[in-house]
């Protein structure tokens, strides 16, 4: 009996567990190990995301701005060579389209041109005939006019969003800027588009200056009189933008009355 229990305490004695500072030190290196395995994770994750972000981005700012310079590379198309009033670049609609007017020797956010797309010799509404583009400042869209619609309040259609900015310059045949209102002299049209991402990147801030190819400062425009908004002459946001800037000979003509001599 002697024998037994001296042998019953010897395995109790060999049988040690973990000591209160060994629990403590592998609960630390677990929380290590999982917060590295979590900030990974997190990484990529927020890489991803602004990869997706950013490729939204640039097919956003592509799309549109293909759709625009080939509708504005189409201004004025007239096939049966016919002298047509209000042709080419306008300062506004016939009615009941005349729903806004451009200035083209101060208004760099809306172009407004016709053509004749059926042959017809004359311009016509609810023929996409009447073609205007505009940036909208406060909901940060370029719009599309719809001439086709009855509905005046759905006469403007958004081509794209999270769109920051949309300036036009307007050069004559001298490649000069145009400084009056004179929609005939307009040869070529600068087209600067500046898109952003859907979503703010908190590991960055926009510190960059955009400007167009005559060094237009576009924060300090779109935010105008506002310039406040606009620190260092940049947007100063997480938004992580892209600009394009393309400039466009127009190609059609306008036909000037044949005059008998």
């Amino acid at each position: 009996m002697e024998v037994k229990q001296v042998m019953i305490a010897s395995k109790r004695k060999a049988q040690n567990g973990f000591t209160i500072i060994e629990v403590m030190i592998a609960m630390v290196i677990s929380s290590v190990l999982i917060t590295a395995v979590y900030q990974t994770f997190h990484s990529q994750q927020r890489s991803y995301t602004m990869q997706n972000e950013a490729a939204a981005m640039e097919q956003n700012l592509r799309g549109s701005l293909y759709l625009l310079t080939k509708e504005l590379r189409s201004a004025g198309y007239n096939p049966e060579q016919r002298t047509i009033e209000n042709f080419r670049f306008v300062t506004s609609f016939p009615a009941p389209n005349d729903l806004f007017t451009v200035n083209y020797a101060d208004d760099h956010f809306t172009v407004a041109f016709t053509l004749d797309a059926d042959g017809s010799g004359a311009i016509e509404s609810k023929r996409n005939e009447q073609i205007a583009y505009k940036f909208d400042k406060d909901t940060k869209t370029l719009q599309r006019f719809n001439d086709s619609q009855d509905d005046i309040t759905k006469k403007w259609e958004i081509v794209a969003n999270n769109i920051d900015a949309v300036y036009f310059m307007y050069y004559d045949n001298n490649n000069k800027a145009i400084t009056t209102n004179n929609p005939a002299s307009i040869e070529y049209v600068e087209i600067a588009m500046l898109a952003r991402t859907g979503k703010q990147d908190s590991k960055y801030t926009d510190t960059t200056v955009y400007t167009n190819k005559e060094g237009v400062k576009l924060c300090l425009e779109v935010m105008k009189p506002a310039t406040n908004k606009c620190p260092n002459d940049s947007f100063g946001d997480h938004y992580r933008r892209r600009l394009l800037t393309t400039t466009i000979q127009i190609r059609n003509k306008i036909i000037e009355p044949i005059t008998a001599s």
